[in-house]
């Protein structure tokens, strides 16, 4: 798109459209469905697979997420390092933006941004949980950039 037919400060710009799953809405919706038919939710903590073999419950519900790499001892879970900053939400904020390897996505919960680094690797195999502020800092000042020179 040309500078004239996008309201972007950049010598041009790419409209697409894109199909973006709401894991915050979906995941509330899921328990919520969950503990209406009756479901508890009960945290635990395990340190072998033999520890849910004494539960009293027939079903269990296993979501570890990154944690099954230890406790299953399974090495084919591979850690993937990124930093999101978070922006209060903004109902009128319903597209997304990519600037300068800088991702910003308008949600119901809030604004996600994130500096997509070097591409779709970037983090791949890094275990390091520890927050990076300066990361998250960095990234929104990028869109900050962007955003603070539109009219």
């Amino acid at each position: 798109m040309s500078p004239a037919s996008n309201p972007f400060p950049t010598r041009s710009a790419r409209r697409s459209s894109n199909l973006k799953f709401n894991i915050a809405d979906y995941a509330c919706q899921l328990v919520t469905d969950f503990l209406v038919e009756g479901g508890r939710i009960e945290r635990m903590e395990f340190h072998s697979p033999g520890d849910l073999s004494a539960l009293p419950q027939k079903v269990v519900i296993n979501a570890t997420g990154y944690g099954a790499r230890a406790l299953w001892n399974d090495n084919s879970i591979v850690p993937v390092r990124g930093q999101i900053a978070w922006l209060i939400p903004q109902p009128e904020v319903n597209y997304g933006v990519m600037y300068r390897n800088v991702y910003v996505l308008g949600r119901r919960d809030g604004i996600v941004v994130q500096d997509l680094g070097r591409g779709d690797m970037e983090g791949y195999g890094n275990e390091n949980e520890t927050p990076d502020r300066a990361a998250a800092e960095s990234a929104v000042s990028v869109a900050g950039q962007l955003f603070s020179r539109m009219t």
